[in-house]
């Protein structure tokens, strides 16, 4: 799958949930041309641009409100969903229905609000008050889920797996889908259906595909941890699946995702955050690091990460939406930092050219990459590249542990934060085709261009008993966990940077890809202050003080 991946990576998880949706659409347009399928091609895009033009209109006069700019892409996804289950029409009231429908989805993102997020699934919320009021009122507009249908099934199926495999979020969709199957296939054969009849009618003509792989798993309505995420996507096949009545309400996948979300909200307690950019740095070669200051205290553990939003940028294919590793930067204060590449995406140019004193926001705090609870227990950690980031707070915060670092460095240019590493207790192990010069103590160089068995024999007899971490490319992800697998490490835990892409670095005559210039704000600033030259931030390699990280918390 690192073909995949690789391509999977240079598009941002919005565009790939919306290139997979419009495909949904496109196919189903076709079966209705071909007279497959009972839809009107025409009927279904009037549908979808109803829909997306109520669901953009509140969004937008919910950001004038608010002071946010409003997330085009999300609403175009939203107005994409509910397409899938209002039923098309080209009737007045239909396309008025769908509207409204899309209207209530923007609205619950303006009203239902906590800690700078919205709740609700928008495209749930919108079904919720379509089958509660506008189906009631208009006589129309009632959510039917018409895609979950046998002929579209194989292209939901994969269009849901491309969207969970570039979001990760496989987990959570498959803990869904089983619960539902759990408690939706005994009824059905207890009443007489044969067992794979049964199973084929749930996977064919319920909407248990489209639910699972793009609604469950929407990002901003999620709890940070993965045990969280998938006890509540149980929580909500449950729910979906138990037949009920109570007053207007009835089993349906809508309410079962609107629950979930408000479980997740009191369990959880997700919240955005406003982060003002405070200085530039360098942490090594070919890396760029935006130093943050949040508006108020930010909870999360080492080896976590944010999901930053630069508001202010003209975003490309990418998005304007970024996942990074949380990197310590001194007392109540946070780094970001990320590879830099001759020709750099729009957003990575918008946090280069980010000034002292601006802002962007965390709209999502979270992620498992945790080192093992028993503090006895050795850690083999692996990283390429800018994937060292989630291992800074790791060691740094880490205490008194055995712990070993293997730095993968194929082109010979050094990672990220090696002075910073220098400055820890921990064992570090470098692979690069050329020797690193003046190597700390407790620092070995092992030849080579990639990751081998030999390398980690040399320095660890004791490999099978060790917890593994891998973070970096795709690549790299593959290729260690194979080298694991040898050596008799049966589990590891990995921490994709699925944005390395499957582009080759341009190389310099010397082999190793040169180190862009950066733009004006990234010659080291530091609150506000310049720093003449091309000098590192000081607090790029400051080791952080004791309000870094709220140790324990979860976000």
């Amino acid at each position: 799958m690192g073909w995949w991946d690789g391509l999977l990576g240079r598009v941002g998880a919005y565009r790939t949930a919306t290139i997979t949706l419009l495909a949904v659409h496109a196919a189903a347009a076709l079966l209705g041309h071909l007279g497959m399928l009972d839809v009107d091609p025409v009927a279904l895009a009037a549908t979808v641009g109803a829909a997306s033009a109520g669901t953009l209109l509140t969004s937008l006069v919910g950001a004038l409100v608010s002071g946010v700019r409003a997330h085009v892409e999300s609403s175009l996804i939203t107005g994409l969903l509910l397409a899938l289950l209002l039923w098309p029409a080209l009737t007045f009231e239909s396309l008025v229905g769908a509207g409204l429908v899309g209207a209530a989805a923007g609205i619950s993102k303006v009203l239902v609000r906590w800690r700078g997020r919205h709740l609700l699934n928008p495209a749930a919320a919108g079904a919720l008050v379509a089958g509660l009021v506008v189906a009631p009122v208009l006589g129309t507009a009632a959510p039917v889920w018409w895609v979950a249908t046998p002929l579209l099934a194989p292209v939901v199926l994969v269009a849901g797996l491309l969207v969970l495999r570039r979001t990760g979020t496989g987990p959570v969709a498959v803990a869904y889908g089983l619960t539902y199957l759990a408690v939706t296939l005994p009824r059905l054969v207890l009443s007489g259906q044969p067992p794979l009849d049964a199973l084929a009618s749930v996977l064919g003509s319920h909407p248990v595909l489209v639910v699972a792989a793009f609604m469950v798993v929407e990002p901003l309505t999620q709890a940070p941890r993965r045990r969280e995420r998938v006890a509540i996507a149980v929580l909500v096949g449950g729910l979906a699946g138990v037949p009920f009545a109570v007053g207007p309400l009835s089993t349906s996948p809508e309410l079962a995702i609107v629950a979930g979300n408000v479980v997740a909200a009191l369990v959880a307690a997700p919240r955005a955050l406003r982060l003002v950019v405070v200085g530039h740095g360098s942490p090594g070669p070919g890396a760029h690091e935006v130093l943050l200051r949040p508006a108020r205290p930010l909870r999360w553990q080492p080896g976590q990460w944010a999901e930053i939003d630069v508001v202010r940028m003209r975003p490309d294919g990418r998005g304007r939406r970024r996942v990074f590793s949380l990197v310590p930067a001194g007392r109540n204060a946070v780094a970001v930092a990320f590879s830099v590449r001759e020709r750099p995406s729009a957003f990575k140019r918008a946090l280069l050219a980010a000034p002292v004193g601006s802002t962007v926001r965390a709209t999502y705090v979270g992620g498992d990459f945790l080192l093992p609870d028993d503090p006895t227990r050795p850690v083999l950690m692996i990283a390429g590249g800018i994937g060292v980031t989630p291992f800074i707070s790791q060691i740094e915060h880490a205490g008194p542990r055995d712990m070993v670092l293997v730095l993968v460095c194929p082109t010979g240019m050094p990672p990220p934060y090696l002075r910073r590493l220098a400055r820890t207790r921990v064992r570090v192990v470098i692979v690069s085709p050329e020797p690193v010069p003046a190597l700390p103590p407790r620092w070995t160089w092992h030849c080579g261009t990639r990751l081998t068995s030999s390398a980690l024999r040399a320095v660890m007899p004791d490999l099978p008993r060790r917890a593994a971490y891998v973070s970096g490319s795709p690549d790299l992800v593959r290729r260690a966990r194979a080298v694991l697998r040898e050596v008799g490490v049966r589990r590891v835990r990995t921490d994709t940077f699925t944005g390395y892409g499957r582009r080759p670095a341009h190389r310099s005559p010397g082999g190793a890809p040169p180190a862009p210039a950066a733009p004006a704000p990234a010659e080291a600033v530091r609150a506000g202050r310049k720093v003449p030259g091309r000098r590192r931030s000081r607090a790029a390699d400051a080791r952080p003080g004791p309000g870094g990280i709220t140790a324990g918390a979860s976000r």
